[in-house]
């Protein structure tokens, strides 16, 4: 009996998803059946597309889909208004950010950026972690972070192996001249007095001769480096590795298994701080992550444009909180796998770099120069990177900026974004050779040349599903919205209004940081953010003082594997285990929700002004909030 029960929940496992999907609608349409008005059929939708996003049942971009059949059957919405929100002005700047991206993947700009970085940081290995945070950093502020993170592991494997297998050279160097010298003591124990020995007895292929040949050497041994003699000292001087000798790069030298504690330790160290890193400087910017796009579909469809969120007011409050969580998250890292002690060589440039230390300089300069000098479609891409990042900082510029140019509300920040993702399709690749524009010595047959980029390179290299995500998120929350559940939620949440804004602060962010490690950070920002935007309405706080740090902690998903693609990356090279990165991450999920809500009540009002109520936080007329803004004042 027991087995067959058993075998039977072992079934049930095995079609979980399916058992989700199916068992899900039926038992939610209790709600309508029971309540009958649109505010249950709208619950009921966000009931089932919530359980489907956090199980995963079925694609996270297949249950966005689902507002665009439910919502006009239930009576909710129209079919036209729904489908309106799937390609909002926010899906437009993402679509925007995300070609400029693929524009930057295609031709390798990333990864010279990353490597020339890596080469202006010591080799050290606590500053090689910070070599390669800040590259991940800064470019996943503007690609993706899991493309950031399958760029950067690559390479921090090869100079993990190099490091790793110049340590196994050393040692086996070590070992022979420890065995040499062991032969010399033994040869000058036989030494004895030239007058004591009988000339004529001397074999002179055999000790003397053996001698005169190690003297001459001055009793070097032939430890795998180049040597060049300073001829003034005449000490030997590590010019670079052999290449002959150089080792392999493959992963067989890092088995877990052959490695000792303290090289694995460091193997834990730099592979982790690469995903960490790149989870965290998402958040410094609107295209960063998704979530942060989930935060100003929900202002807008909420508050129309004039909640002062915008690409140069996000980037001046998030990126400085942004350098200090990876400035943190690097001492944190270090002190948890490498603990305190620098063994006296903690500066980036130390005159006693070890052969070890040479390595992984030799491998990141041997990578760079692979890319050979930057070609003209990678310096046309930076140019248009570049002008992209100053169109969108200078847009507003306190009631200065180009947007001023043209009438209120018609411009935004997916203007340039699409407007240089245009002029990507038509810039040429290579230097035109068209009349005045031909180089010199090019003989080449005038026409066109291949722009930046084509359809085809987008197509594969844009994750669609994002989008689509976006827009079934901004579609629920409008059907919330107009069936009036948005308002019933509010209600319910009045208890609230009686507790400390700072514990709500801290309760809701520690809920959503941990919420994340186990489903998408988009989803849970697409659940929760409008709620949370109704709840400030109801105890009057400025929306942004409750949604600005919710959004970003949606990021800090440091814990599991599961919880964002770039844990996952590096979690597949098979240095971590998931202790590994379950005890780490949750030391940094605390100081991240601190250093957040800390963040907010100083730097966010003077940006944001979040501790005054909005006049366009005012919904339906209701001014209650302003007065009682306007009574606190007075």
């Amino acid at each position: 009996m027991a087995y067959s029960l058993l075998r039977t929940l072992r079934e049930f496992w095995a079609f979980r998803r399916s058992c989700i999907v199916i068992i899900t609608p039926i038992l939610a349409a209790i709600l309508p059946i029971c309540i009958p008005g649109t505010e249950s059929k709208a619950a009921y939708v966000l009931i089932i597309m919530a359980v489907f996003w956090v199980t995963e049942a079925l694609p996270l971009s297949a249950t966005a889909l689902l507002p665009l059949v439910m919502f006009p059957l239930l009576g909710v919405m129209t079919a036209g208004s729904v489908s309106v929100m799937y390609m909002k002005d926010t899906n437009a700047l993402f679509l925007g950010g995300l070609i400029v991206a693929v524009a930057i993947e295609h031709w390798n700009l990333h990864k010279r950026i990353a490597l020339r970085v890596l080469l202006l940081v010591g080799s050290n290995i606590r500053w090689l972690m910070l070599g390669f945070m800040i590259p991940t950093a800064c470019l996943s502020m503007f690609i993706s972070n899991t493309a950031t993170t399958a760029m950067m592991t690559p390479i921090a494997q090869a100079v993990l192996t190099q490091l790793i297998a110049k340590q196994k050279d050393d040692a086996a160097a070590e070992e022979g001249r420890h065995h040499e010298n062991e032969e010399i003591k033994d040869n000058h124990l036989q030494v004895v007095s030239i007058s004591d020995i009988d000339v004529n007895s001397i074999d002179k292929g055999n000790e003397i001769t053996n001698m005169v040949e190690f003297n001459k050497n001055n009793g070097a041994i032939n430890d795998g480096f180049t040597y060049n003699t300073d001829e003034k000292t005449g000490s030997p001087d590590i010019e670079e590795i052999s290449k002959a000798e150089e080792p392999a790069l493959t992963d067989d030298n890092l088995d877990s298994d052959s490695l000792s504690d303290t090289d694995r330790l460091m193997c834990k160290a730099l592979v982790i701080c690469v995903a960490y890193a790149a989870n965290i400087g998402g958040s410094a910017t609107l295209t960063g992550t998704g979530t942060n796009l989930v935060l100003t579909g929900v202002l807008e469809t909420r508050y129309g444009n004039e909640h002062g969120v915008d690409f140069a007011s996000w980037f001046i409050y998030s990126f400085p909180g942004m350098v200090l969580f990876e400035l943190m998250t690097w001492g944190w890292l270090q002190i948890w796998f490498l603990g305190l002690s620098c063994k006296g060589n903690c500066c980036s440039t130390c005159p006693c770099i070890d052969s070890r230390e040479d390595a992984a300089r030799y491998v990141i300069r041997k990578q760079y120069e692979e890319l050979g000098s930057m070609t003209f479609a990678e310096g046309a891409v930076l140019v248009h990177f570049v002008m992209l990042a100053l169109l969108w900082m200078t847009r507003e510029m306190g009631g200065y900026g180009w947007g001023n140019l043209f009438p209120d509300g018609y411009v935004s920040d997916a203007t340039p974004a699409i407007l240089i993702s245009v002029l990507l399709f038509f810039c040429p690749s290579q230097p035109p050779n068209f009349l005045c524009c031909r180089r010199s010595g090019d003989t080449s047959k005038p026409g066109p040349r291949r722009a930046l980029l084509d359809w085809k390179t987008v197509h594969h290299g844009l994750p669609w599903g994002i989008v689509l995500l976006l827009g079934g998120g901004f579609a629920l929350a409008e059907g919330c919205q107009e069936s009036g559940l948005s308002q019933w939620i509010g209600d319910q949440l009045r208890v609230l209004e009686n507790l400390s804004v700072e514990i709500i602060i801290l309760v809701v962010t520690t809920t959503v940081c941990f919420f994340t490690e186990v489903t998408s950070n988009v989803a849970i920002a697409t659940i929760f953010l409008p709620i949370l935007a109704v709840l400030c309405e109801t105890i009057c706080v400025n929306p942004l003082y409750l949604l600005v740090p919710s959004t970003i902690v949606c990021s800090y998903a440091f814990m599991l594997p599961v919880a964002t693609p770039p844990n996952a990356i590096v979690f597949s090279h098979g240095h971590l285990t998931v202790p590994d990165m379950a005890k780490a991450g949750f030391a940094l999920n605390i100081i991240g929700i601190l250093l957040t809500n800390m963040w907010i009540n100083t730097y966010g009002d003077v940006i944001f002004n979040v501790k005054t109520f909005p006049e366009w936080a005012v919904t339906a007329g209701n001014t209650t909030c302003l007065d009682l803004n306007a009574t606190s004042t007075g």
